[in-house]
């Protein structure tokens, strides 16, 4: 997966290189401790002085260094945590009805949080430091050679042990690393389902029969990542203790070398540091290579919520129609599931500008489905649906959404306050906001509200009734000018007196073209439709 913008290459350049001098300068600290060292011993007190002085501005030079790198360091992660997070989140909006049902939301979820935090913490910032840790292993075997190449040599045979372990383990961290962002999934997918079901489970007396199974859930998550960091122990131990063995084997030969006079006491004390900064970027190495390699899996499954994104072209900001010339024509259209059952069976209809009309149809009849048809949710059907003549296969999602708006039972409202509901996120006139209120009947409820248009709704529109989320639904669709509305069964989950008000005001709109699809029809209303049909067991006929 591509995770570096053209920015965001300038912004890592940037962050290499500035680690790599601190990584030069961390390493020189060694030939610093050599002159001091010898200096002293020499008891050569202006390179003494001198040495002092210089350290000083050294250490100031390798802090801002430093500082800078470790800056540049966490704007690189914030830049590429949130481009994953808009990439992800654009490709996940961008895809069709049917593509985005077919996973669950909870798996969005995980991928927005669960698995871009691993990406950061498994390849980010080992990523990072790796290029950092190369440098300084590069720096510091070049200051060694020149120091003592026989030390170099015994570093050597400790550096093909440790690069041992890593090559081993590889494989496998990838494979555990995958079923542990699975797993992650999993885990939110249950938590979400649980705590959408409160209401449920406490009229039920479900509780503890929930509280075990979140246990048992949250434990084979937990041991997941257990599994994972099981390996990671594993390989970091090991390079601890070849790390310990190695410092102590260039002590003993340093000294060895001293005491033959070989090397000068600040040599042997520069040995000593440098063997230090020559094993810690090997082990840092190690232990950061099976977390890059690890996360392959996980940068794949996020590319494939983000490839969406990359493909779907910019909504294009089109006005809003000016109203249904021709209507919509229904020709002779078969759909199923799967194609050796189908749901609806050769429906044709026509419905012109300005009519309304009813079909009615028991559960299971294919009423839902012929609105997911009409609203282009599916497209894989035989026979044909336009709007003033064209196909709902050629209309761009945006385009259609602004020919037909669907008012269903559930009205989902985001937790904002009303007027931002009605406009989501779009910018209208006051008269024509003003309109929409008064054509929805919600300025009847405005006056009992504290703030208003701007009363907040809470979650999913909890602090208002269901009548008044209809109304809501309904302005939603008025204030966009909205020549098509289908009511799935819009009013069915209100009292009938509010069900009666919203379908009769709908109704009463001459120019609006209204598609009501329910399974009990409202009387009273019956003369105010022009057409109503039947829908059963997937054929249409005139009621």
């Amino acid at each position: 997966m591509k995770l570096y913008d053209k920015k965001g290459r300038l912004l890592l350049a940037c962050t290499l290189f500035l680690g790599g001098i601190s990584a030069v300068l961390s390493a020189f600290i060694s030939i610093l401790l050599q002159r001091i060292i010898d200096a002293a011993v020499n008891s050569d007190m202006a390179a003494f002085s001198s040495l002092f002085f210089t350290t000083l501005i050294y250490l100031g030079v390798l802090g801002a260094m430093g500082f800078l790198e470790a800056y540049c360091g966490k704007l690189i992660i914030r830049s590429i945590t949130r481009s994953l997070r808009d990439h992800i989140f654009s490709g996940v909006m961008s895809r069709t009805p049917g593509c985005f049902s077919s996973r669950n939301t909870a798996d969005y979820l995980s991928a927005l949080v669960n698995d871009v935090k691993l990406v950061e913490e498994n390849h980010l910032i080992p990523f990072l430091l790796c290029a950092q840790m190369g440098v300084l292993f590069l720096t510091t075997l070049g200051i060694l050679l020149y120091l003592s190449p026989l030390v170099t040599a015994v570093l050597f045979l400790f550096l093909v042990l440790m690069f041992t372990v890593p090559a081993l383990l590889g494989k496998k961290m990838q494979r555990r690393q995958d079923a542990c962002s699975e797993k992650l999934a999993d885990f939110t997918a249950r938590a979400k389902d649980f705590l959408n079901g409160y209401e449920v489970i406490r009229a039920y007396s479900m509780r503890p029969y929930i509280l075990k199974k979140f246990t048992r859930i949250n434990q084979d998550t937990a041991e997941k990542k257990l599994h994972a960091d099981t390996l990671l122990a594993v390989n970091e131990s090991f390079s601890d203790v070849l790390s310990a063995v190695s410092i102590l084997v260039i002590v003993f030969v340093s000294s060895y070398l001293l005491m033959k006079g070989q090397i000068t006491a600040g040599t042997l004390l520069a040995l000593i540091q440098l063997s230090g900064t020559f094993v810690t970027p090997v082990v840092m190495l190690m232990q950061n290579i099976p977390k890059i390699t690890g996360i392959r899996p996980v940068l794949e499954h996020l590319e494939e919520f983000s490839l969406t994104y990359q493909e779907a072209a910019e909504e294009e900001d089109l006005p809003a129609p000016a109203g249904l010339k021709k209507g919509i024509t229904c020709s002779n259209v078969t759909f199923g599931y799967t194609p050796e059952q189908p749901v609806l069976k050769d429906i044709s209809f026509t419905v012109t500008p300005g009519m309304k009309c009813a079909l009615l149809g028991e559960s299971g009849g294919g009423k839902t489905t012929l609105i997911r048809l009409l609203t282009g949710y599916y497209t894989d059907f035989e026979g044909d649906i336009c709007y003033d003549g064209v196909s709902v296969k050629d209309l761009s999602p945006d385009r259609l959404n602004r020919l037909a708006a669907v008012i269903h039972q559930n009205i989902f409202l985001f937790d904002t306050d009303i007027c931002e509901n009605i406009c989501l996120g779009s910018t209208f006139s006051k008269d024509r906001l003003d309109h929409a209120v008064k054509a929805s009947g919600i300025w009847q409820f405005l006056p009992s509200l504290d703030n208003g248009l701007h009363t907040r709704t809470g979650e999913d529109g909890r602090n208002l009734s269901g009548g008044q989320r209809q109304r809501i639904a309904v302005a939603r669709a008025l204030i966009r000018s909205t020549p098509v509305i289908i009511l799935d069964e819009g009013t069915s989950a209100i009292d009938r007196e509010t069900a009666h008000e919203i379908e009769a005001g709908l109704l009463a709109q001459k120019e609006l073209t209204v598609i009501t699809i329910t399974h009990h029809m409202d009387e009273s209303l019956l003369d105010c439709y022009d057409k109503v049909y039947c829908l059963k067991d997937g054929r249409l006929s005139i009621a």
